[in-house]
């Protein structure tokens, strides 16, 4: 059995596949510390999933507040792949925190829940117990060994005892073709340490801030991967992050365009806003939202949906219409420039595109300012929304595009997803 895939966007396209004897590191700063560890969770309920086995050595939390934390955090999908993970005896979790004596008295139910001594030496001994047993009752289970977190135990012990543990760590991964997951906090422990660790794994992430006008933006880099070829497109190319339920998604940053947006603003004594030689009008999302639902009062769902579908397409050609009258841009390229113009102009962020402007199909996830702004609905609110989408590819294709709605924020679901077609 292979799994060669962790089922994260980000780290396949980045690390192409998962290979026997892998090792593979996650670094943080306390700010972004849970960011690294829901990342490092995420991977290791995607390989139970798959079918693989994880052995999870525990410094912060006991075992019941993990398993809070999994069922709280995760779909129902990923919490019942955990449980039966525990229950065919393929996750381990060796419990730093608890004391072996709570964990005798809470888990008797969980056989391959054990309360160990925080010692290097006896954390060795048990992933090495825990690997024999998963071997010998699943002999072709590929296993996942994750380490939550490695600091935690450099603060308890000496950096050179902890680090010679994590290097026998790695050398033992690579001979029995098994995964390392490590994941550390770059502010409890010297900079030389992390260089270390960073230099033993194959491939590493790194989480951090980065400090804009005042304000902190959280960012995710490949800092170590074994693709050399293509190492430069890769290395600390920085990016947003979002994450879903089940997804960890990452985004450009637009900061830098917001900044240039903003050197095209201009005002005059006439209290006209000028941006990009277009007058605007700045205003709160509650005026919009209550320009909305007054609406809903005035008339039935079907005929204010179609008014404001009706206005969002005028509104989208005419902000493609703006961005194409200060450059000359493919359909496919103008399409994506109004996306993050209205991005920046704060209507909310596109998470994921699929499909083809060619091929006169696309459905489009993402974070609908609209929807956030109302409470919880048994229908979807961005008309608005979906009218400037279909208006959009109306300017850049010259052809009429219809929109539907599936998902809605303001329904409960995690995001917005709007399905387009052209028009027949």
């Amino acid at each position: 059995m292979k799994i060669r895939e962790t089922g994260i966007d980000y780290i396949d396209k980045t690390l192409r596949r998962l290979y026997d004897g892998l090792s593979i590191l996650i670094v943080s700063d306390s700010f972004t510390l849970n960011d690294a560890e829901r990342l490092g969770a995420l991977l290791a309920l995607n390989f139970m999933e798959k079918g693989g086995a994880v052995i999870a050595i525990q410094t912060n939390l006991p075992f019941d507040m993990v398993q809070k934390e999994v069922e709280n955090t995760y779909s129902n999908e990923k919490y019942m792949a955990f449980k039966k993970a525990i229950r065919d005896g393929k996750f381990y979790f060796l419990d730093l925190v608890s004391g072996e004596n709570k964990i005798s008295a809470t888990y008797n139910d969980f056989k391959n829940v054990r309360g160990i001594a925080n010692d290097p030496n006896r954390i060795t001994y048990e992933i090495n117990d825990a690997k024999n047993q998963i071997k010998q009752k699943f002999p072709d289970t590929p296993i996942l060994i994750i380490y939550l977190n490695i600091s935690s135990s450099i603060i308890d012990f000496d950096s050179k005892t902890i680090i010679k543990m994590i290097r026998k760590l790695v050398i033992d991964a690579k001979r029995e073709d098994n995964i390392l997951l490590g994941i550390a906090n770059q502010d409890v422990h010297e900079p030389t340490v992390t260089n270390t660790l960073t230099h033993f794994f194959d491939y590493a992430i790194k989480f951090g801030l980065e400090k804009i006008n005042e304000k902190k933006h959280s960012y995710v880099h490949v800092s170590r991967t074994p693709l050399v070829k293509e190492s430069h497109k890769i290395l600390n190319q920085r990016f947003a992050y979002y994450f879903l339920r089940d997804k960890f998604i990452t985004l450009f940053p637009l900061y830098h365009s917001f900044d240039e947006m903003k050197e095209s603003i201009s005002f005059n004594e006439l209290g006209q806003i000028s941006v990009l030689g277009w007058n605007h009008v700045i205003t709160p999302i509650e005026t919009f939202t209550l320009f909305l639902k007054t609406n809903e009062r005035l008339h039935s769902q079907e005929e204010r949906q179609q008014i404001f579908f009706d206005l969002g397409v005028k509104a989208g050609m005419g902000a493609a219409r703006l961005i194409a009258s200060e450059n000359r841009l493919s359909n496919k390229k103008l399409f994506e420039e109004v996306l993050k113009y209205n991005t920046i102009a704060g209507w909310g962020r596109p998470l994921s595109i699929e499909g083809d402007i060619d091929k006169g199909k696309l459905k489009i996830t993402g974070i609908s300012t609209i929807a956030l702004s109302y409470d919880r609905l048994d229908h979807p609110v961005c008309n608005f929304v979906g009218g400037s989408l279909a208006g959009i590819l109306q300017v850049a294709t010259k052809k009429e595009w219809t929109c539907r709605e599936t998902r809605c924020i303001a329904k409960g679901d995690e995001y917005c997803e709007f399905e387009l077609e052209l028009r027949k």
